[in-house]
């Protein structure tokens, strides 16, 4: 059974929608593009094909004003971080206080 999602900005996840019956596959036709010269490098960029096949070689991508933000796109590794050496400091802390050392010296 197929089925559909869409984003949903507020949730920040996929979320499913009900398939409509009356559902028609569009067609979106684009012209080609007005040749333009490369901020990065001044290369002429005549068609979507060379475009492409440049951004490719450059290692680019669009940009899409809907991509989340590249602080917002790291956040949770950097909260994972944050979380980990908050443990490490409080393992250290424990590790110094005289009656954790006095309960290791006795078990050993």
């Amino acid at each position: 059974m197929k089925r559909k999602f869409r984003y949903d900005r507020e949730l920040d996840a996929m979320v499913e929608v009900p398939l409509s019956s009356d559902f028609e596959p569009t067609v979106s036709i684009h012209g080609d593009i007005q040749p333009f010269i490369s901020p990065r490098d001044g290369t002429v960029i005549r068609s979507r094909a060379h475009m492409a096949e440049y951004m490719a070689r450059h290692d680019l991508v669009h940009h899409d004003p809907t991509m989340k933000r590249e602080e917002d796109r790291y956040a949770p590794a950097r909260r994972d971080t944050q979380l980990r050496e908050l443990m490490w400091e409080k393992v250290d802390k424990m590790w110094q206080n005289p009656d954790v050392q006095r309960y290791l010296r006795t078990r050993r």
